[in-house]
This record gives C-alpha cells, sequence and structure tokens, in this order.
C-alpha cells in the first residue's frame, strides 16, 4: 500500500501534466484513509513548498544545560522544569519553557535507562544497568571459574563453633558445578586442592561431570593463586588467569551461582535454627557438621 510520499508524487507527475482531477484526488483519500480535504492540503504543500511528505515534527532536545540541571536536581524532572520557568518568569528573553510532559518524553528518549539511574543513585545505581560483553560460547571444560562463598551459619566442629566457607568450581559452558569442597574455617588452600580433586576426578565418587579444564580463572584470591595451587595445576598444563581486582563480571558465572545460593538456600539456614536452645534470645544459629 502506498504512502503518502508515493501518492502525492504521483499526484504531482499529474499535476505538471495538467491531469490532475479531483477523480484522482478521491481515489487516493479513499486508499489511504484520509479525507479529500487533507489530499488537496498535500498537494497545495507540495506546490508551495516542494514537501511530498508531512512537515517532520519540532522534536525538544536535552542540551547540556538541561543535563546540568538534571544532575544537579538529581534527576528530578519536575523539579528542572519548575526551574525552568523560575528563569523565564525573570527573565523574559529566556524563551519559552517546553511543558513538563514534553520534557519527561525528551529525558526519557534521549537518556539511557543507566544514565537516568544515576542521575537519581549515583554511580553504583548506574553501573546496574550497564551491560557487559557476552563470552563466546565454548565446549565443556574450555574454562573454569573458582570462588569463595562464605555460608551465614555456625556449625559445631567437635563442641566448637565455626563459621564454614564453600570453595567450588564451575564449568562456564555447561554451568556445572565440577567440585566443592566446604571448610569449617575461613578458605584456605586445602580448600581449592580439595575442590580441584573433586573437579578433575572422574570417578565414584565424584564425576560424572568434571576433568582437566583448559583454563582456570579466578580473582587474585592468594588461596588460588598459592605455590602449591598453581603447581597442582601446572602439572596439568592447565594456566590460571588472575582477573584484575574489583571486577566481578570478568567470571560472571561463578558470581551468578553465588547469587543463586544466597538468594535460594542460604537465606532459609538463618532462620532455620535446629538446636532446641537455639530460639533462646541471642543464640546463635547452630547446625551439626557431619
Amino acid at each position: 500500500m502506498p504512502d503518502r510520499e508515493a501518492a502525492v508524487a504521483r499526484l504531482m507527475d499529474l499535476d505538471s501534466r495538467s491531469e490532475l482531477t479531483t477523480v484522482h484526488v478521491r481515489l487516493v483519500a479513499s486508499s489511504l484513509g484520509v479525507t479529500v480535504r487533507a489530499v488537496w492540503y498535500w498537494i497545495a504543500a507540495a506546490r508551495s513548498e516542494g514537501r511530498l511528505a508531512a512537515r517532520p515534527r519540532a522534536r525538544l532536545v536535552v542540551t547540556p544545560e538541561i543535563r546540568r540541571l538534571l544532575a544537579f536536581w538529581g534527576g528530578n524532572v519536575s523539579a528542572v522544569h519548575r526551574e525552568l520557568v523560575a528563569r523565564a518568569a525573570a527573565d523574559p528573553e529566556a524563551g519559552p519553557v517546553p511543558s513538563l510532559s514534553a520534557l519527561h518524553r525528551a529525558v526519557v528518549r534521549e537518556l539511557s535507562a543507566g544514565e537516568r539511574a544515576g542521575l537519581r543513585g549515583g554511580e553504583a545505581a548506574r553501573r546496574a544497568h550497564d551491560v557487559f560483553g557476552k563470552r563466546p560460547a565454548l565446549w565443556r571444560n574450555a574454562c573454569w571459574e573458582g570462588d569463595h562463598k562464605h555460608v551465614p551459619v555456625q556449625v559445631d566442629v567437635e563442641g566448637e563453633l565455626a563459621c564454614p566457607w564453600i570453595t567450588w568450581f564451575i564449568d562456564c559452558a555447561t554451568k556445572v558445578i565440577a567440585g566443592v569442597a566446604v571448610t569449617p574455617h575461613a578458605p584456605s588452600r586445602d580448600a581449592v586442592l580439595a575442590a580441584l580433586r573433586a573437579s578433575i576426578t572422574r570417578t565414584e565418587p565424584f564425576g560424572p561431570a568434571g576433568g582437566l579444564p583448559a583454563l582456570v580463572r579466578v580473582d587474585r584470591g592468594k588461596e588460588f593463586l598459592s605455590t602449591t595451587v598453581i603447581a597442582a595445576l601446572g602439572a596439568f598444563a592447565v594456566p590460571v588467569h588472575d582477573l584484575p581486582a574489583y571486577s566481578p563480571h570478568l567470571k560472571g558465572t561463578v558470581e551468578a551461582l553465588n547469587d543463586a545460593v544466597e538468594e535460594m538456600f542460604l537465606v532459609s539456614l538463618r532462620a532455620t535454627p535446629t538446636a532446641p536452645n537455639s530460639r533462646e534470645a541471642g543464640a546463635p544459629i547452630r547446625t551439626r557438621h557431619h
């Protein structure tokens, strides 16, 4: 179905040869679902202005000054509009002030969701909207990511309370947890070695997932970078990639695992005491260590 521009071009071609009639105009109006008067208006605009399409609507542009005001008012568009109105009242030469709805539409159109969040909540809020490059799809055991996760409970270990830690490795391609080690103390190289043994070994009681990775990514954890761990992986010709500090997005697979465990499992441990006396005020939550 032709649009206005194509239809008006055809009508102007007829007009240039003095063949344009009301029948042509009515036919175009019927086909495009508009009135005959509208089509005659299009023809008049084409004759006087050479314009075949509709006149482009003027759109409000977010100027650097408006951006500065948005930053000053913490992303509050209504506050920016009030200041623009006050400026126009004080200075008659300041020019017309756009409506509040037009200003809202311009801000939403020209500022990304991350920019608007940053104006309201600062840099940390803006970073929540950042999109990081997706790594290419790989094969099984092409890369593992390792990390520690603190478990927010107290475990009774031979009469002493301890806070356990989880050390694990996850396969980035299949999202399978290759191996896990749980220790009743802060993570150390023994936990990393135990998790590595569980990850590499595929015989019972481990496996069937696991094997030898082509690469292991860690985030500068001294336990993962200890001489013993590096030597153990080096014996299998497995390099360890030490990521820069404060870059959790570079090992997003294991970070997503940590977040999922935190939100879906660990929160229930805090509200599930197992010892009878743990209901007393101030008593720690205890779980039996096996």
